[in-house]
């Protein structure tokens, strides 16, 4: 008796799991008559909801650079590629072919997932003024546009991204919810002081592994402790001392 029971209890659970998957897999699925992509913000907090970014930390030399956008389908993968259409927002300040461009705005065949390269170009109007786009996800001929409901800790919905594009210093737009747990409070003087002593520009992005962070804060703090000693204190643009924690 108790091994019939237990066999049923077992079916049953087996079923609910069952159940469950398919209703998870039609959630991911959709209908694939209908395909539709979305801005791939399982990772917010990072790059993929929005950046500030400052051509000002790195060398004259450099004259332009690129940050990601992943995109992934709802829907089924197709043996082509199909692109994806993005359009820049009303409102915005950036120029597309002159502060900006897009390339690889595609899901490649055989996958559900992109990335679009936004390259960015230094421009000499840029070191004092700051420039800002909002890009959409809009449909096309291969794409409706899918989710647009906010991720979970993402400020914009899966449809849209948005940037600032400088050449002065700007603080990072992860700084507080990322950087400011190793190095602290932002200041110019802070950012640039790291900047040239750990040899490091993208702040931008986070998800270091934690040696690497561990690792960059005690360069840090090294590196600070060795300028008092010679110098004494360093304050920042606002009459603070700068600190390490």
């Amino acid at each position: 008796m108790m091994k019939r029971l237990l066999t049923f209890i077992g079916a049953c659970a087996a079923l609910l799991f069952t159940l469950l998957g398919c209703k998870e897999d039609n959630k991911l699925m959709f209908d694939d008559s209908d395909p539709k992509v979305y801005i791939d913000k399982r990772y917010a907090g990072t790059l993929v909801d929005s950046v500030n970014y400052s051509f000002a930390f790195q060398s004259k030399d450099i004259l332009t650079d690129t940050v990601q956008i992943p995109i992934r389908i709802i829907g089924l993968p197709r043996n082509t590629d199909r692109p994806v259409a993005i359009a820049l927002a009303t409102g915005s300040t950036a120029k597309e072919g002159y502060h900006f461009k897009l390339e690889h705005a595609v899901i490649p065949a055989n996958t559900s997932d992109g990335v679009v390269d936004v390259i960015f170009f230094r421009r000499a109007g840029l070191k004092d003024s700051v420039v800002t786009a909002e890009l959409k996800i809009i449909a096309n001929a291969d794409f409706k546009p899918g989710y647009n409901d906010n991720a979970v800790s993402a400020v914009l919905d899966r449809l849209t991204w948005r940037f600032t594009l400088t050449d002065k210093l700007e603080k990072p737009s992860i700084w507080d919810s990322y950087w400011k747990n190793l190095f602290g409070d932002y200041s110019n003087t802070k950012i640039l002081f790291l900047t040239q002593l750990l040899d490091y520009t993208n702040w931008n992005q986070g998800g270091l592994y934690p040696q690497d962070s561990n690792r960059m804060l005690a360069q840090a703090r090294l590196g600070i402790y060795e300028y008092e000693k010679a110098n004494g204190p360093m304050f920042d643009e606002n009459g603070n001392r700068v600190i390490i924690p």
